[in-house]
């Protein structure tokens, strides 16, 4: 196992953990290939029914690497963004940290997302002269309402937590310092549930996802290429990209 990603068991609740602290818990290719690899070794254990699902303190999940959107060599990372739904147990994502770009979608694709009042949410590509894929444009206003998941879109700019709540984001945001215990209460209670039956509903709930989230990316993969190929992108890539503080102000 990889030590960008720490799993442990808490009875009944396995916690994953990702801890890329010198990558900022930016989307690389080693998290590409640790985060399904952790949530495996989770689902393994028979005695585990729910994964919780945490980050860094200050950054849940931020964007694509600075050296990923500048390679010409483009590697998948569809098994990170997408992982949760593709996990067979519950995912509750204690959402501490700030999440940006593809990791604000990697932390909404959980079942249930938990967030902070405090930190900066951004769906930022905009920024970037980017536009997103991976069935974002379906999975914001999906989780967050459609007026509100659309605007975070096109303003590329980062929403605190306690302003997604004022404005009736259907999510749960709690005080910063409560984010995770509240997630592992959560997880605790869905995990009285016998673990085959936890299985089949998750299956029901991630079959619709992954398949609303497919259409989204029928639709989005095009204009993405065209996007990522375009003059505009590279320069505001080596022009405005910092860290996840930064980006999600």
């Amino acid at each position: 196992m990889s030590d960008l990603v720490t799993v442990e068991i808490d009875g009944r609740v396995a916690v994953v953990t990702v801890a890329d602290s010198r990558g900022g818990n930016a989307i690389s290719s080693a998290l590409v290939e640790a985060v399904p690899a952790a949530l495996a070794e989770a689902v393994s254990d028979p005695a585990v029914h729910v994964i919780v699902a945490a980050g860094l303190p200050a950054v849940f999940a931020a964007g694509a690497s600075r050296e990923y959107l500048l390679t010409d060599e483009r590697a998948d990372v569809e098994p990170f963004v997408r992982a949760f739904p593709h996990c067979p147990l519950p995912v509750v994502a204690a959402m501490q940290g700030h999440a940006i770009g593809g990791g604000l979608s990697f932390g909404l694709y959980a079942d249930v997302p938990v967030l902070s009042e405090r930190s900066r949410y951004a769906a930022n590509f905009l920024n970037y002269g980017l536009v997103p894929e991976y069935g974002t444009t379906w999975l914001l206003p999906s989780r967050l309402g459609h007026t509100l998941g659309t605007e975070m879109l096109l303003t590329a700019r980062g929403y605190a937590g306690a302003e997604l709540r004022a404005r009736s984001a259907p999510v749960k945001v709690v005080p910063h310092e409560s984010v995770f215990d509240t997630a592992l209460e959560l997880a605790r209670g869905m995990a009285r549930a016998p673990r085959y039956a936890l299985e089949l509903l998750k299956g029901q709930f991630a079959e619709q996802a992954l398949a609303a989230g497919d259409a989204a990316i029928e639709v989005e993969v095009g204009r993405h290429e065209k996007a990522w190929g375009s003059a505009d992108f590279r320069r505001l890539v080596k022009q405005r990209y910092g860290r996840a503080e930064e980006i999600a102000r």
